[in-house]
Protein backbone atom coordinates (compact mmCIF):
# COMPACT_ATOMS: atom_id res chain seq x y z
CA UNK A 1 0.00 0.00 0.00
CA UNK A 2 1.33 3.61 -1.11
CA UNK A 3 2.71 5.29 2.00
CA UNK A 4 1.25 8.73 2.95
CA UNK A 5 1.34 11.20 5.54
CA UNK A 6 2.59 10.73 8.98
CA UNK A 7 2.27 13.86 11.36
CA UNK A 8 3.62 13.97 14.71
CA UNK A 9 3.06 16.77 17.98
CA UNK A 10 6.41 17.84 19.45
CA UNK A 11 5.20 20.94 21.33
CA UNK A 12 1.55 21.86 21.98
CA UNK A 13 1.40 24.62 24.73
CA UNK A 14 0.89 28.11 23.61
CA UNK A 15 3.14 31.49 24.82
CA UNK A 16 5.08 29.96 27.28
CA UNK A 17 6.43 26.75 27.94
CA UNK A 18 5.03 24.60 30.68
CA UNK A 19 7.16 22.17 32.59
CA UNK A 20 5.20 21.39 35.46
CA UNK A 21 3.89 17.50 36.79
CA UNK A 22 0.44 18.50 36.06
CA UNK A 23 0.77 18.84 32.56
CA UNK A 24 2.61 16.43 31.23
CA UNK A 25 0.04 14.15 29.56
CA UNK A 26 -0.67 17.03 27.37
CA UNK A 27 2.85 18.21 27.09
CA UNK A 28 5.13 21.50 28.29
CA UNK A 29 6.68 22.17 25.15
CA UNK A 30 5.74 25.23 22.64
CA UNK A 31 4.73 24.68 19.18
CA UNK A 32 6.34 22.23 17.04
CA UNK A 33 4.54 19.66 14.53
CA UNK A 34 6.23 17.64 11.50
CA UNK A 35 4.71 15.87 8.53
CA UNK A 36 7.01 13.34 7.39
CA UNK A 37 6.25 11.18 4.07
CA UNK A 38 8.57 8.86 2.58
CA UNK A 39 10.83 11.50 0.40
CA UNK A 40 10.86 14.68 2.85
CA UNK A 41 9.96 15.98 5.95
CA UNK A 42 8.23 19.27 6.87
CA UNK A 43 7.89 20.80 9.90
CA UNK A 44 5.55 23.80 11.00
CA UNK A 45 7.10 26.29 13.82
CA UNK A 46 10.14 26.04 16.02
CA UNK A 47 8.95 26.28 19.53
CA UNK A 48 10.63 24.34 22.60
CA UNK A 49 9.48 21.00 21.15
CA UNK A 50 11.78 21.85 17.92
CA UNK A 51 14.82 20.35 19.93
CA UNK A 52 13.24 17.01 20.29
CA UNK A 53 12.78 16.40 17.23
CA UNK A 54 16.10 17.83 15.93
CA UNK A 55 17.54 14.94 18.63
CA UNK A 56 16.09 12.37 16.48
CA UNK A 57 16.97 13.68 13.30
CA UNK A 58 20.33 13.32 14.70
CA UNK A 59 19.73 10.06 15.77
CA UNK A 60 18.75 9.02 11.71
CA UNK A 61 22.05 10.87 10.56
CA UNK A 62 24.10 8.59 13.40
CA UNK A 63 22.89 5.47 11.92
CA UNK A 64 23.36 6.15 8.53
CA UNK A 65 19.67 6.33 7.58
CA UNK A 66 19.60 9.69 6.69
CA UNK A 67 20.06 10.79 2.51
CA UNK A 68 22.18 13.84 2.05
CA UNK A 69 19.91 15.38 -0.80
CA UNK A 70 17.05 15.13 2.05
CA UNK A 71 16.52 19.06 3.41
CA UNK A 72 14.60 19.73 6.73
CA UNK A 73 11.77 22.55 5.78
CA UNK A 74 10.87 24.16 8.38
CA UNK A 75 7.69 26.71 8.16
CA UNK A 76 7.68 29.07 10.68
CA UNK A 77 4.27 30.72 10.91
CA UNK A 78 5.19 34.46 12.74
CA UNK A 79 8.70 35.50 15.05
CA UNK A 80 6.67 35.62 18.39
CA UNK A 81 8.85 33.94 20.89
CA UNK A 82 7.04 31.22 21.46
CA UNK A 83 7.32 29.72 18.04
CA UNK A 84 10.89 30.56 17.43
CA UNK A 85 12.92 30.09 20.71
CA UNK A 86 13.88 26.32 19.62
CA UNK A 87 15.06 26.84 16.37
CA UNK A 88 17.75 29.26 18.24
CA UNK A 89 19.57 25.69 19.83
CA UNK A 90 17.95 23.54 16.99
CA UNK A 91 20.43 20.62 16.43
CA UNK A 92 20.37 20.16 13.33
CA UNK A 93 21.25 23.61 12.78
CA UNK A 94 24.43 22.64 13.79
CA UNK A 95 25.34 19.34 11.94
CA UNK A 96 27.61 20.42 8.49
CA UNK A 97 26.08 17.81 6.32
CA UNK A 98 22.53 18.87 6.84
CA UNK A 99 20.75 21.13 5.19
CA UNK A 100 17.34 23.26 6.33
CA UNK A 101 15.57 25.41 4.50
CA UNK A 102 13.11 28.11 6.60
CA UNK A 103 10.28 29.98 5.29
CA UNK A 104 8.56 32.81 7.14
CA UNK A 105 6.72 36.01 6.58
CA UNK A 106 8.95 38.69 5.94
CA UNK A 107 7.38 42.62 6.15
CA UNK A 108 7.75 45.48 4.05
CA UNK A 109 11.63 46.13 3.41
CA UNK A 110 12.68 43.23 6.13
CA UNK A 111 13.29 40.21 5.11
CA UNK A 112 12.22 37.19 7.44
CA UNK A 113 16.12 35.92 7.14
CA UNK A 114 16.67 39.52 8.46
CA UNK A 115 13.66 39.22 10.94
CA UNK A 116 15.02 36.25 12.35
CA UNK A 117 18.43 37.22 12.54
CA UNK A 118 17.27 40.24 14.64
CA UNK A 119 16.40 37.96 17.67
CA UNK A 120 18.92 35.60 16.90
CA UNK A 121 22.19 37.97 18.05
CA UNK A 122 23.37 40.29 20.91
CA UNK A 123 22.14 41.08 23.47
CA UNK A 124 19.52 38.48 23.13
CA UNK A 125 20.85 35.53 22.26
CA UNK A 126 24.88 34.70 22.83
CA UNK A 127 24.71 32.48 19.32
CA UNK A 128 24.09 34.09 16.15
CA UNK A 129 22.94 32.17 12.92
CA UNK A 130 26.69 33.05 11.57
CA UNK A 131 28.12 30.40 14.06
CA UNK A 132 25.52 27.42 12.69
CA UNK A 133 26.86 24.92 10.61
CA UNK A 134 24.22 23.38 8.58
CA UNK A 135 23.45 24.89 4.79
CA UNK A 136 20.85 27.44 5.37
CA UNK A 137 18.55 28.42 2.55
CA UNK A 138 16.01 31.35 3.79
CA UNK A 139 12.59 31.80 1.96
CA UNK A 140 10.15 34.55 2.18
CA UNK A 141 6.84 33.69 2.63
CA UNK A 142 3.15 35.70 1.66
CA UNK A 143 -0.49 35.38 1.26
CA UNK A 144 -1.30 32.47 -1.38
CA UNK A 145 2.43 31.53 -2.21
CA UNK A 146 2.80 27.79 -3.19
CA UNK A 147 6.25 25.43 -2.20
CA UNK A 148 6.69 22.46 -3.94
CA UNK A 149 8.51 20.00 -1.88
CA UNK A 150 9.93 16.57 -3.10
CA UNK A 151 7.67 13.65 -3.54
CA UNK A 152 4.68 15.84 -4.99
CA UNK A 153 4.17 17.82 -1.84
CA UNK A 154 2.79 21.28 -2.02
CA UNK A 155 2.68 23.79 0.99
CA UNK A 156 -0.20 26.64 0.73
CA UNK A 157 -0.12 29.87 2.16
CA UNK A 158 -2.68 31.53 3.61
CA UNK A 159 -2.78 35.04 5.98
CA UNK A 160 -3.78 34.77 9.01
CA UNK A 161 -5.35 36.74 12.01
CA UNK A 162 -2.64 37.47 14.52
CA UNK A 163 -0.60 40.53 15.34
CA UNK A 164 2.66 41.31 13.87
CA UNK A 165 2.04 39.30 10.49
CA UNK A 166 1.91 35.68 10.77
CA UNK A 167 0.60 33.08 8.01
CA UNK A 168 -0.80 29.39 8.38
CA UNK A 169 -0.09 26.52 6.37
CA UNK A 170 -1.62 23.75 4.00
CA UNK A 171 0.84 20.98 3.25
CA UNK A 172 -0.95 18.79 0.54
CA UNK A 173 0.19 15.05 -0.95
CA UNK A 174 -2.04 13.24 -3.66
CA UNK A 175 -5.12 12.97 -2.23
CA UNK A 176 -3.77 13.73 1.67
CA UNK A 177 -3.76 17.53 3.24
CA UNK A 178 -3.36 18.66 6.56
CA UNK A 179 -3.42 22.41 7.65
CA UNK A 180 -1.68 23.94 10.55
CA UNK A 181 -3.62 26.47 11.43
CA UNK A 182 -1.65 28.37 14.77
CA UNK A 183 -1.93 31.23 15.65
CA UNK A 184 -5.64 32.47 14.40
CA UNK A 185 -8.37 34.41 15.11
CA UNK A 186 -11.04 33.76 13.38
CA UNK A 187 -13.10 36.41 14.82
CA UNK A 188 -16.64 38.17 13.42
CA UNK A 189 -14.94 38.94 10.45
CA UNK A 190 -17.37 37.30 7.62
CA UNK A 191 -15.08 37.59 4.92
CA UNK A 192 -11.43 36.40 6.87
CA UNK A 193 -13.86 33.09 7.86
CA UNK A 194 -15.28 32.69 4.45
CA UNK A 195 -11.52 32.33 3.36
CA UNK A 196 -10.05 30.38 6.50
CA UNK A 197 -13.11 27.52 5.13
CA UNK A 198 -12.19 27.73 1.76
CA UNK A 199 -8.40 27.09 2.23
CA UNK A 200 -8.68 24.38 4.93
CA UNK A 201 -11.95 22.42 3.02
CA UNK A 202 -11.80 19.12 2.77
CA UNK A 203 -8.59 18.71 4.71
CA UNK A 204 -7.78 15.06 6.15
CA UNK A 205 -6.69 16.79 9.61
CA UNK A 206 -6.95 20.02 10.69
CA UNK A 207 -4.62 21.42 13.09
CA UNK A 208 -6.57 24.43 15.08
CA UNK A 209 -5.69 26.96 16.99
CA UNK A 210 -7.71 27.42 20.44
CA UNK A 211 -6.53 28.14 24.03
CA UNK A 212 -10.01 29.35 25.48
CA UNK A 213 -13.43 28.45 25.48
CA UNK A 214 -15.68 30.35 24.40
CA UNK A 215 -17.02 31.95 27.40
CA UNK A 216 -13.13 32.91 28.12
CA UNK A 217 -12.79 34.28 24.89
CA UNK A 218 -14.24 38.12 25.28
CA UNK A 219 -11.35 38.69 28.00
CA UNK A 220 -9.02 37.70 25.10
CA UNK A 221 -10.56 38.97 21.86
CA UNK A 222 -7.91 40.83 20.23
CA UNK A 223 -4.78 38.87 21.34
CA UNK A 224 -4.60 36.23 18.18
CA UNK A 225 -6.56 33.36 19.18
CA UNK A 226 -9.49 31.46 18.86
CA UNK A 227 -11.77 29.11 21.24
CA UNK A 228 -12.21 25.73 20.68
CA UNK A 229 -15.85 25.73 20.26
CA UNK A 230 -15.20 28.03 16.75
CA UNK A 231 -12.52 25.30 16.12
CA UNK A 232 -15.48 22.42 16.42
CA UNK A 233 -17.77 24.45 14.21
CA UNK A 234 -15.19 25.16 11.70
CA UNK A 235 -14.17 21.25 11.18
CA UNK A 236 -18.11 20.94 10.22
CA UNK A 237 -17.95 23.26 8.01
CA UNK A 238 -14.85 22.38 6.36
CA UNK A 239 -16.24 18.74 6.25
CA UNK A 240 -12.30 17.53 7.90
CA UNK A 241 -11.32 14.09 8.70
CA UNK A 242 -10.17 15.42 12.12
CA UNK A 243 -9.72 18.12 14.36
CA UNK A 244 -6.69 18.57 16.70
CA UNK A 245 -7.11 21.32 19.06
CA UNK A 246 -3.68 22.98 20.07
CA UNK A 247 -1.54 25.90 21.35
CA UNK A 248 -2.86 25.28 24.78
CA UNK A 249 -3.03 27.77 27.67
CA UNK A 250 0.35 27.13 29.26
CA UNK A 251 -1.27 27.33 32.71
CA UNK A 252 -4.12 24.36 31.90
CA UNK A 253 -3.52 21.31 33.97
CA UNK A 254 -4.30 17.78 32.19
CA UNK A 255 -7.33 17.82 33.72
CA UNK A 256 -8.71 21.01 32.98
CA UNK A 257 -7.78 19.87 29.16
CA UNK A 258 -9.17 16.67 29.32
CA UNK A 259 -12.66 18.08 30.57
CA UNK A 260 -12.90 20.51 27.59
CA UNK A 261 -11.62 17.92 25.39
CA UNK A 262 -14.53 15.59 26.83
CA UNK A 263 -16.73 18.49 26.37
CA UNK A 264 -15.63 18.69 22.66
CA UNK A 265 -16.76 14.79 22.15
CA UNK A 266 -19.69 15.51 23.33
CA UNK A 267 -21.12 18.28 20.88
CA UNK A 268 -23.09 17.36 18.00
CA UNK A 269 -20.39 17.12 15.10
CA UNK A 270 -19.84 13.29 14.57
CA UNK A 271 -16.14 13.92 13.74
CA UNK A 272 -13.14 13.30 15.76
CA UNK A 273 -11.95 15.74 18.57
CA UNK A 274 -8.53 15.60 20.00
CA UNK A 275 -7.13 17.88 21.97
CA UNK A 276 -3.74 17.54 20.99
CA UNK A 277 -0.83 15.88 23.17
CA UNK A 278 2.80 16.42 22.56
CA UNK A 279 4.45 12.91 21.42
CA UNK A 280 1.29 11.93 19.39
CA UNK A 281 1.31 10.54 16.14
CA UNK A 282 -0.67 10.12 13.18
CA UNK A 283 -0.65 8.07 10.43
CA UNK A 284 -3.51 9.42 7.44
CA UNK A 285 -3.08 5.92 5.73
CA UNK A 286 -3.88 2.54 7.05
CA UNK A 287 -0.45 1.01 6.96
CA UNK A 288 2.46 2.09 7.23
CA UNK A 289 6.16 -0.03 6.67
CA UNK A 290 8.28 1.89 9.05
CA UNK A 291 11.79 0.68 7.61
CA UNK A 292 10.84 2.09 4.35
CA UNK A 293 9.92 5.29 5.68
CA UNK A 294 13.10 5.36 7.83
CA UNK A 295 14.92 5.27 4.93
CA UNK A 296 12.97 7.82 3.33
CA UNK A 297 13.71 10.28 6.03
CA UNK A 298 10.59 8.75 8.57
CA UNK A 299 12.17 10.10 11.88
CA UNK A 300 9.89 7.00 13.83
CA UNK A 301 11.15 3.88 13.36
CA UNK A 302 9.77 2.08 16.59
CA UNK A 303 8.12 -0.85 15.97
CA UNK A 304 7.68 -1.78 18.94
CA UNK A 305 5.43 1.49 19.43
CA UNK A 306 1.71 1.08 20.51
CA UNK A 307 -0.83 2.36 18.66
CA UNK A 308 -4.16 3.12 18.78
CA UNK A 309 -6.35 3.25 15.77
CA UNK A 310 -8.90 6.04 15.96
CA UNK A 311 -11.55 8.01 12.93
CA UNK A 312 -9.50 9.45 10.68
CA UNK A 313 -5.78 8.18 11.16
CA UNK A 314 -3.88 6.17 13.36
CA UNK A 315 -2.83 7.62 16.18
CA UNK A 316 -0.35 6.57 19.20
CA UNK A 317 1.38 8.55 22.11
CA UNK A 318 5.49 8.00 22.77
CA UNK A 319 6.03 8.43 27.08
Amino acid sequence: MEEGLCVRFWGTRGSMAAPYGDRMEFGGNTSCVSVDWPEGIAVFDGGTGIMELGNRLKEVKSKGLWRKEHAIHIFVSHLHMDHIIGLFMFPCLFEKEMAVELYGPCEVGKSFRERFWTAMDHPFWPVTMAQTAAKVTWHDTKDKDIWNLPGEVAVRVMKSNHPNGCVIYRLERKKQSVVYGLDCELGEDREFKKRYREFADGCNMLIFDAPYDEKEYAKYAGFGHSFWQQGVEMAKECKTGCLYISHHEWGRTDRQLKDMEQAAQAGEWNGNVVFAREGTRVSLTEEREEAAAMEGACIRPDEEEKREEKEGGRESNEE
